[in-house]
């Protein structure tokens, strides 16, 4: 157990280097994310177009909250991040299951590669987006300037955020 005025600083560097990771995972599965839907929008325009432009939101979305994230720590980012991973999982289970309308052609199709990547990103990124906040309690949602004071020595401000 560690004691004196090092420990706060160790466990807001701790914290920080989470909150970094858990960003940095986002990022790389909404790259991920963004780069298996584009190369999946042609035959998604093919098949029918309204699942397309779907496509097409989904990679300009994923884009959009990397960036967000790649700036800085920001809580609803994160969020939208898990919350648009988690609806294109509902997409992808329903359009396997009872199909999406106008388009069936998927139901049983459950073995296509990179719709099993795409899946593995986002449950991925659904659970980052989870975890991400109550694993690091007072630190996500900052910008991670904490590292720096830790680093320089100074203690980290109570309440900032």
């Amino acid at each position: 157990m560690t004691s004196g005025t090092n420990h706060g600083a160790s466990e807001g560097l701790r914290g920080a280097v989470d909150e970094a990771i858990g960003r940095a995972v986002a990022i790389a599965s909404l790259g991920a994310i963004s780069l298996i839907h584009l190369l999946q929008a042609p035959s998604a325009f093919a098949s029918t177009g309204y699942l397309g432009g779907l496509f097409v939101a989904a990679v300009v979305a994923a884009v959009l909250l990397a960036g967000a994230l790649t700036v800085g720590s920001d809580r609803r980012a994160m969020a939208a991040a898990g919350a648009l991973a988690a609806m294109l999982l509902l997409g992808y289970l329903l359009s396997r299951t009872t199909g999406l309308p106008g388009f069936t052609d998927d139901v049983g199709d459950w073995d296509e590669p990179l719709g099993l990547a795409s899946m593995v990103f986002e449950s991925l990124l659904v659970v980052v987006a989870a975890a991400g906040p109550a694993a690091v309690p007072g630190v996500a949602g900052r910008r991670s300037g904490i590292a720096v004071q830790t680093i320089a020595g100074a203690q980290p401000r109570q309440g900032a955020g």
